[in-house]
């Protein structure tokens, strides 16, 4: 199984950072529809709670109405998007063998916090949780906190590299001349 190399990770952990900020600009929540009250189906109508859970999902991804995370997360909005942008510059430490060290856990601890902050807030929006409901920003800073963990991750893993020093050259020793007088 091929596995992607150092400079990719590096790539996707960049493209993660950058996603969840662009995420932060889409709608995160919107107001949640009004409960309707049980309806007697018809036979052969299924009318349940997997009926409402598919209709939400449905407007998880297609309605394009609510508050960006920008507004609605405030200063945890914020704080998600400096995450974000610790890991990506961590990331981007890592590819230079002198300040690797640091880099590494700028890269680890940043995309960890994104990431726990993201699914905080997917889990607890901001004000009374049956008022609001998931939009398609929310998930797609969920998709991109998972990869911009899990590649921040690979990367700072990585076997730390050392700069190598190429010894100077020296030309080796003539051969020895035939016919010489040792023989």
């Amino acid at each position: 199984m091929r596995t992607l190399g150092f400079r990719t990770h590096v790539l996707m952990a960049i493209v993660g950072a950058i996603g969840i900020l662009y995420s932060l600009a889409r709608p995160w929540y919107a107001a949640a529809p009004a409960a309707k009250p049980e309806e007697v189906a018809d036979i052969g109508d299924i009318n349940g709670p997997l009926t409402g859970f598919l209709d939400g999902a449905k407007r998880w991804t297609t309605s394009s109405d609510g508050i960006t995370g920008w507004q609605s997360l405030d200063h945890w909005g914020q704080m998600i998007g400096a995450m974000a942008a610790v890991a990506a510059v961590g990331t981007l430490l890592c590819v230079m063998p002198r300040v690797q060290a640091l880099g590494r856990d700028l890269a680890r601890y940043g995309s960890f916090a994104a990431l726990a902050l993201v699914a905080w807030k997917l889990v607890d929006p901001p004000g009374p949780n049956d008022a609001f409901e998931l939009r398609v920003g929310a998930l797609l800073g969920g998709l991109f906190a998972i990869v911009l963990f899990t590649c921040a991750s690979g990367v700072a893993n990585a076997p730390l590299r050392r700069k190598v020093t190429r010894p100077a050259y020296q030309a080796p020793p003539p051969p020895p001349a035939y016919g010489s007088s040792a023989s």
